[in-house]
């Protein structure tokens, strides 16, 4: 597989970083499900179980967590310490740890003397060992990229997490400015102007079909935000070289040709041309410019194609791009309630943690395709199957992680420079679509995404989150963290799914 150097790949999709994407998520598209168990995880993982006192057992859980996370309780407000999770953890036998200091900055990252917090699994080949290098040098980096399957070979000691309060800060003036731009523009609510496509000649007709759906079925439920542009590019460079001009044209100025040239020339202008030669695509991009006198959005779709660079217009295939489109319409969503923003940071409420962005866009393309009736029950239920089965591997080579560290610009940076995109990936989509759908089972489907959005676009992610499920975050993270102590088996049964 060739790699783009401005993809950055995640357990569960693509997402280009630009430094001019005001708002910018991966795809919803999923890569194959890891099916490969390593033997030592397999040990960590419950094999059978009774469900019949689930409910009890994960109490106790409950209990269990709420007195060894130190200074977080169920009923307290205080934020945790910089300390490790009492999991009980035990490494498998025969790691070789890697002599790579993590906490050489002075900032503990793991509980280790030596700092060496991450090591290969007797299973690692000695390809892997000699090959993929931990560290920050441009060769470090790309030897992660290109070996980023070495992974699965290794285990990690358990993550010390940041210390952080999540208080929703005060909007500042600049926020308050923009807040008022926006909802004088409309930018907030429903508008009459129909989305737009600007579609790449070479994307066959039922691709482009599917999309519309998927895009037109999301619209018809959630309303009708924007304005809005979709392009999707194919595989053709020159005909891509017309959507670029078309995008930079659409998200900037046109009285500041600096940046339209910075977007012509580079940034999501070379991004779009990489869609067509780097394949097997897969690739996209959300972009709101909040920023212009008459702001817009924007999404930018790259269809998977096969090893010969060729779109497929089987009916999985299809079916993907539906999915896909519907999940980037909900970011579209996402950022029509988003108004108050800055150009020199938000300040901690106002931007969505990633796994609530991601988290909840997954939950949407599962809800949104069993209201179309684009999957049946069996293949919904297989893909949280799937979801929880994969976190229970992660959290066993990646032990104390959890969706409250990302939270912050700081945290997720922090949590990056300790096991990568893979980490990140994985809290976003697998766990922050469980996370939601266990939130389901606590609230409802109409207050996950009608009233929180309402309630966030004027008091911050954090703050609506306790408005409108009538539990702060931190409460929330330590219970949800009890309910992925419990075996698959006991968290099928608690979202009534047959195990």
């Amino acid at each position: 597989m060739k790699h783009a150097y401005s993809c950055s790949r995640q357990l569960s999709g693509y997402c280009f970083r630009s430094g001019q994407v005001s708002l910018e998520y991966c795809l919803g598209g999923r890569l194959p499900v890891i099916t490969k168990i390593l033997p030592a995880i397999l040990l960590l993982l419950p094999l059978s179980v009774c469900a019949a006192d689930a409910q009890n057992q994960f109490l106790n859980l409950l209990n269990t967590i709420t007195l060894t996370r130190s200074g977080v309780s169920l009923k307290s407000e205080t934020s945790e310490s910089n300390t490790v999770p009492g999991v009980g953890w035990t490494p498998p036998a025969n790691v070789e740890w890697i002599q790579h200091d993590f906490n050489a900055s002075g900032d503990r990252l793991c509980d280790a003397a030596d700092g060496f917090c991450a090591g290969w699994l007797e299973t690692a080949t000695q390809e892997c060992r000699n090959n993929f290098k931990l560290g920050g040098s441009p060769e470090d980096v790309r030897s992660r990229r290109d070996y980023e399957s070495c992974a699965y070979d290794m285990v990690f000691r358990p993550y010390i997490s940041m210390e952080t309060t999540r208080t929703t800060l005060a909007p500042s003036q600049d926020q308050k400015d923009t807040a008022a731009r926006l909802r004088e523009s409309g930018w907030d609510q429903p508008t009459s102007q129909p989305v737009t496509f600007r579609s790449a000649s070479d994307i066959p007709d039922p691709i482009v079909e599917a999309s519309k759906e998927g895009m037109f079925a999301a619209i018809d439920w959630l309303g009708n935000y924007g304005p809005l542009r979709v392009y999707l590019v194919g595989n053709d460079l020159p005909i891509a070289e017309k959507l670029v001009e078309d995008f930079c044209e659409w998200n900037y100025p046109r009285d500041q040709s600096e940046q339209t040239e910075i977007c012509l020339q580079g940034d999501q202008g070379e991004g779009i041309r990489e869609m067509a030669y780097i394949y097997p695509g897969c690739n996209g991009f959300q972009q709101s410019s909040w920023f212009l006198d008459q702001p817009v959005q924007s999404f930018v779709h790259n269809p998977c194609a096969d090893d010969n660079n060729q779109h497929s217009t089987a009916e999985s295939e299809l079916l993907n791009d539906k999915r896909v489109n519907a999940h980037e319409y909900f970011h579209v969503y996402q950022a029509a309630h988003k108004v108050y923003r800055s150009h020199g940071g938000d300040g901690f409420g106002w931007s969505t943690t990633r796994w609530v962005e991601e988290g909840v866009a997954i939950y949407f393309e599962q809800a949104i395709s069993e209201r179309m009736g684009w999957q049946d029950t069996v293949a919904l239920d297989n893909r949280v199957k799937e979801d929880l089965i994969s976190m229970k591997s992660f959290l066993a080579r990646f032990p104390g992680i959890s969706i409250r560290d990302v939270d912050s610009e700081a945290q997720t940076e922090r949590l990056n420079s300790y096991c990568g995109n893979q980490c990140i990936g994985a809290l976003q989509y697998e766990f922050g679509h469980i996370a939601f759908r266990y939130l389901e089972n606590k609230a409802s489907q109409e207050k996950i995404l009608f009233d929180y959005w309402d309630a966030a676009s004027e008091h911050g992610w954090a703050d609506a989150f306790e408005l409108v499920f009538d539990q702060s975050v931190t409460n929330f993270y330590t219970e949800f963290e009890a309910f992925l102590l419990l075996s698959v088996d006991e968290q099928l049964t608690e979202f009534g799914i047959s195990p």
